[in-house]
């Protein structure tokens, strides 16, 4: 577990504004293929490390990492995107105790 990741401030996708309100996503991200693993990174690294210091605050970073990319979203979203954070919340749990993720097929 990195030391340095205490809470969602510590991840690197997120940061202040100048008002002091937490931004949970990257705004205006240009979007280039070194971004694939940069995003994996994010959760596989990041997210699971907070999740083994605070799962709490790991599922608001999941779920407010999510709801940010979209920009624009009603009830529906937020409902869905809630039950993902959860399910990748115990995805988290299983991990660590030893479960195998599946290999998802290389889509085009």
């Amino acid at each position: 577990m990195s030391a340095s990741i205490r809470s969602r401030d510590d991840l690197s996708f997120t940061q202040r504004d100048d008002v002091g309100r937490l931004v949970n996503w990257p705004r205006n991200n240009p979007g280039v293929a070194a971004d694939w693993q940069k995003g994996i990174d994010f959760f596989e690294c990041e997210v699971r490390d907070l999740a083994t210091l605070d799962e709490t605050e790991a599922f608001d970073a999941i779920r407010f990492a999510l709801s940010g990319m979209g920009g624009r979203y009603t009830c529906l979203e937020l409902g869905f995107i809630e039950r993902v954070a959860l399910a990748a919340m115990v995805g988290i749990r299983a991990l660590r105790d030893g479960a195998q993720p599946f290999s998802p097929a290389e889509t085009d």
